[in-house]
């Protein structure tokens, strides 16, 4: 898809774009690729781009790397919640103060294992759950492949805690299930 847009040659144009009424613009500013320059001028120059920036989906690693260092928790939750967000980015916002970014983290399709198990012991609970449930679901492979996730295919179990009434309505698993 990307090919199919013309090149942004400016981050004036890349702003006209993104700000545009038409929606055929929109989609332009968030797949076009840019040259390097331009990627470079945006992020130093445009703070209030640099969420766009980290949405459009030819942005480079080494662009992205840099967003990972915003003081704005938008545009580094936007850049973990990319589906081709580099392990090692995820690796990096897995240590971030804000719990939205680490719970992307967590249930990032590519964050690695480790990474994950880091998050096993997150102080917000809701994290270290979605961590817990990564790992049990984790997939099994080869000793040679890497530790990045695929998609999970079976089920997640949810089990309760002693002390968690389930909802009315919903049937606790039972042993012989």
């Amino acid at each position: 898809m990307p090919d199919r847009f013309p090149e942004i040659t400016s981050v004036e144009e890349f702003i006209r774009l993104r700000l545009s009424e038409d929606p055929a613009e929109r989609d332009r500013s968030a797949w076009a690729a840019m040259p390097m320059p331009v990627w470079d001028e945006l992020v130093r120059e445009h703070p209030d781009m640099r969420f766009w920036a980290a949405h459009n989906r030819s942005c480079p690693p080494e662009v992205l790397t840099e967003l990972i260092k915003d003081d704005d928790w938008r545009v580094r939750g936007r850049v973990a919640s990319r589906r081709n967000c580099p392990a090692e980015l995820l690796e990096k916002l897995a240590n971030d103060p804000h719990d939205a970014v680490r719970n992307t983290v967590a249930t990032h399709q590519r964050s690695p294992r480790s990474t994950v198990l880091r998050l096993t012991d997150d102080p917000w609970a809701a994290i270290a759950e979605a961590a817990r449930t990564r790992i049990a679901n984790w997939p099994q492979t080869a000793p040679n492949e890497t530790d990045t996730a695929k998609p999970i295919t079976a089920p997640v179990n949810y089990q309760l805690r002693p002390n968690h009434q389930a909802s009315p309505g919903i049937r606790q698993p039972h042993a012989t299930d």
